[in-house]
């Protein structure tokens, strides 16, 4: 799905496609501070994805959008320095939510922030992937490519239509089959292709997570819907 307003499988995420690392961490108390920052960005990103839901691009969802980027600075430039201070993301030093809680609060950043933080990612990947929660770089990937007006890698990010708040999946290059893109997927511990969840919505409010796959609609996102997303150039 897509990170920005909302979450297509964070509860997932949370869980951990990857085994947890189950060795002592380093930083447990930055590890809580990471956490903790999600759970405010959680709070005020879920309650602006209703806003938008029920009032669309409002004047009321405007200057909400703009509380929360001033918010969403804040807790990135927290989040920043700890990574500064840990130097690596590492799993060893905070953890699997610590790991979760870094990259979402990036994902809502600006691409800057976005690119530092998974750039932090990347080369722990190259260096330890035991020690690295690498099945959250699809997601940081993908964002950063739709901000830089490219085709997606993993099919990561999903966004919602302005004209009926229905998901379609912002192009994804390089495949021809979804068999194809889930092995690209798995790679980085990625669960196969899915309806997004968004956490902002009820079920009844998504009638496409019953539907079949196969009616997905992939195409390049407009100016207006790359407006609405939290995350910024």
């Amino acid at each position: 799905m897509d990170y920005t307003i909302f979450y297509n499988d964070l509860e997932g995420l949370l869980a951990g496609v990857l085994p947890r690392y189950t060795y002592k961490m380093r930083y447990p108390h930055l590890s809580k501070e990471l956490t903790d920052l999600m759970a405010e960005d959680q709070l005020e990103v879920r309650a602006l994805g209703r806003l938008y839901v029920a009032e669309g691009g409002s004047k009321r969802y405007e200057a909400e959008q703009v509380a929360a980027h001033r918010h969403i600075d804040a807790r990135t430039r927290r989040a920043l320095e700890i990574l500064d201070e840990i130097r690596e993301p590492r799993l060893s030093y905070i953890g699997r939510d610590g790991s979760l809680a870094l990259s979402v609060l990036a994902l809502h950043a600006t691409q800057a922030d976005l690119e530092k933080v998974l750039r932090a990612f990347r080369h722990l990947f190259g260096q330890n992937r035991d020690d690295c929660a690498y099945d959250l770089i699809p997601a940081m990937q993908d964002l950063l490519l739709i901000q830089r007006g490219e085709p997606q890698e993993f099919g990561a990010q999903w966004l919602l239509s302005v004209e009926d708040n229905y998901p379609f999946l912002p192009t994804v290059a390089g495949f021809t089959t979804i068999d194809e893109l889930n092995e690209r997927r798995a790679t980085y511990g990625r669960e196969p292709l899915a309806w997004p969840n968004f956490i902002a919505m009820t079920e009844e409010q998504q009638p496409w997570l019953k539907r079949p796959l196969t009616e997905l609609v992939m195409r390049a996102p407009t100016d207006q819907e790359l407006s609405l997303m939290t995350s910024r150039k």
